[in-house]
């Protein structure tokens, strides 16, 4: 990369290429120098304005470090300690003995980017994995190995609009320069290949972590990847009962997280007044996944029980 002179193809091809080998320091060096290129500079103030990702980079190279250095959970611990401040998380006494022996089912809500981190920072186990987007094993390839990747094909604008407003929208934009999509097809059976192995992971003792309302704003239909899930589990191994333990997610949002990176009277008037209150993860008491059931092993139905006892423990979600 010339340092003195990047135009936008050339910015383009540079971002691509820093994407595509997982460098997430190359990637928010070369994004940091598009603001001092003529034809980039004003369109890149102008998505800044709405999203953040300059300072998002700039923390994504110190979270890559930590993880790398510190694995997942205090790495976690870090990042939210750093830049939220204010988190709590309600667990259950009878809860503790669980998270620390048994395979185990996590699920709940996605409202903000945090959501993984959250969990991994009160969850504290090794043997996490989250299903996760697969564009995260790009942008931060020490989170890779805790991860199971997904691809997520949307149904346009007004999808990510109704997720996260513009903002969601311009970024995912952005990606899409990065992340061309693959066949239909194709991620259909990557994606399955995902889900078996998220049911082999806690069949074999692990913890598995999927938000089935994907990352939204507000409250979305659930879907069907956490029954296939459970089908999986249920079908390796009858005899095995592994527990679920959902959680909710609350007073947290991707406007929040802007916030608490954006200097400025403005952001630190919503700090003080619009998000008061701490973030807080609450999980339920966990529960053998074969009471939850029914005796049913069809994917759908098997989801929509486990969206029952969500609704059941936390009435107010």
């Amino acid at each position: 990369m010339n340092p003195r002179r990047l135009g936008p193809q050339a910015f383009w091809e540079e971002m691509r290429a820093a994407y595509a080998t997982g460098n997430i320091v190359r990637l928010a060096r070369t994004y940091a120098h598009g603001f001092r290129q003529p034809g980039l500079a004003l369109p890149l103030r102008v998505f800044e304005s709405l999203f953040p990702a300059k300072r998002i980079l700039q923390i994504a190279v110190q979270l890559e470090h930590a993880i790398a250095s510190r694995g997942l959970a205090d790495a976690s611990d870090w990042l939210l300690n750093t830049y939220i401040v204010r988190w709590e998380c309600a667990l259950p006494t009878e809860t503790s003995h669980t998270l620390r022996t048994e395979p185990l089912l996590i699920y709940g809500n996605h409202p903000s980017m945090l959501t993984p981190f959250l969990v991994a920072a009160a969850v504290r186990r090794s043997d996490l994995r989250i299903v996760s987007s697969n564009r995260l094993h790009h942008l931060l390839p020490s989170y890779a190995p805790h991860s199971l990747p997904v691809e997520r094909r949307s149904r346009g604008w007004r999808d990510h609009y109704s997720r996260g407003g513009i903002s969601n929208v311009l970024v995912t934009k952005l990606l899409a320069r990065l992340h061309p999509l693959e066949p239909v097809l194709r991620v259909r059976e990557a994606n399955r290949r995902t889900l078996e192995f998220g049911a082999s992971h806690v069949a074999s003792g692990g913890s598995l972590l999927i938000a089935p309302e994907g990352g939204a704003a507000h409250r979305r239909p659930w879907h069907v990847g956490l029954g296939v899930i459970a089908q999986g589990i249920l079908e390796r191994d009858p005899q095995l009962a592994p527990y679920v333990l959902p959680y909710w997610e609350r007073h947290s949002s991707n406007r929040r997280i802007f916030a608490h990176l954006r200097a400025g009277p403005v952001s630190q008037a919503k700090l003080r007044w619009v998000y008061r209150r701490p973030v807080t993860m609450t999980f339920s008491v966990p529960v053998r996944l074969v009471e939850l059931t029914g005796g049913s092993r069809d994917p759908h139905e098997l989801t929509e029980r486990l969206r029952r006892h969500y609704c059941e423990v936390f009435p107010e979600y």
